[in-house]
C-alpha cells in the first residue's frame, strides 16, 4: 500500500514524458511478466492492484488501518535517505577517495525525477524483495547455514550486484572505484532497511536519495 502512489507516478509520468527511457529493473520485471504474452505488462500492474485490495482487507482485519504510520514511515524514509547521500557521500567521496569527482548529471530533470521513483520502485523490487530473499532462502534453507550468516551473506553478495547493475547495458554508468563502492555500501544500508524494516520503507529511501541527487548539480 505504501510504494502504489510511487508506482503510479512512475507509470504516469514515464507515460506523459512520452519516452522510451525507462528504468532497467522495470524493464526486467516486465521482461519476466512478457513471458506470459503480449498482456504481460497488464497482469503485472493487476497483480499490484490485487495485493492492494488484499492488503488493506488484512489490516482492516488485523490492524486499524491508520494512515498517520505512513507519514511516520516516510519521515523515517527521508531520515536514511540523507544518511546514504551524506553520511555514506563523505566516507566515500572526502575519506576512502578523497580526490575523486562526483560524475555529472545531465539527464532532463523531470524525466529524471521519474526515473529515480522508478529505480525506488523496480531495483527493490528486484534488488531486496527478489533477490535478498531468494538469497537468504538458499543460504538458510538449502545450504543450512544459521540465519545470521545467511541474512550477511545475503546482503552482502546482493549488495555486490547491485552496485554492479549499474554498469550494464547501453544506459549503464562508466564505472569508477568511487561510485562502485558507494552503490555497494548503499546497497548494504538498502538491504539491510529491506530486512529489519520491510520493503515500503527501502523503496522511499532509494526513491528519496534518488529524487535529491537530480537535483543536485552532480549525481553519484
Amino acid at each position: 500500500m505504501f510504494i502504489l502512489p510511487l508506482l503510479v507516478l512512475y507509470e504516469v509520468g514515464i507515460a506523459l514524458q512520452g519516452s522510451g527511457i525507462k528504468n532497467a529493473s522495470d524493464v526486467f520485471v516486465e521482461k519476466i511478466f512478457s513471458l506470459l504474452g503480449k498482456n504481460g505488462s497488464l497482469i503485472f500492474n493487476f497483480l499490484v492492484i490485487a495485493f492492494l485490495l488484499i492488503s488493506i482487507i488484512y489490516i482492516e482485519k488485523k490492524y486499524q488501518l491508520d494512515f498517520i504510520t505512513f507519514i511516520f514511515m516516510f519521515l523515517e524514509s527521508v531520515v536514511y535517505a540523507f544518511f546514504i547521500g551524506n553520511v555514506l557521500g563523505y566516507v566515500v567521496y572526502k575519506i576512502l577517495f578523497p580526490y575523486a569527482l562526483a560524475m555529472p548529471f545531465s539527464m532532463n530533470a523531470w524525466l529524471g525525477v521519474i526515473l529515480s521513483i522508478g529505480a525506488g520502485v523496480y531495483e527493490e523490487i528486484v534488488f531486496r524483495l527478489l533477490l535478498i530473499t531468494a538469497l537468504s532462502f538458499i543460504f538458510a534453507t538449502l545450504l543450512k547455514i544459521s540465519k545470521p550468516v545467511s541474512k550477511i551473506l545475503s546482503i552482502m553478495m546482493g549488495a555486490l550486484l547491485f552496485a554492479a547493475m549499474h554498469y550494464v547495458g547501453t544506459l549503464g554508468d562508466i564505472f569508477t572505484n568511487t561510485n562502485f563502492t558507494f552503490r555497494a555500501l548503499s546497497g548494504i544500508v538498502l538491504s539491510t532497511i529491506f530486512l529489519f524494516r520491510g520493503l515500503g520503507v527501502a523503496v522511499y529511501t532509494h526513491a528519496i536519495y534518488d529524487v535529491l541527487s537530480v537535483l543536485k548539480p552532480f549525481h553519484i
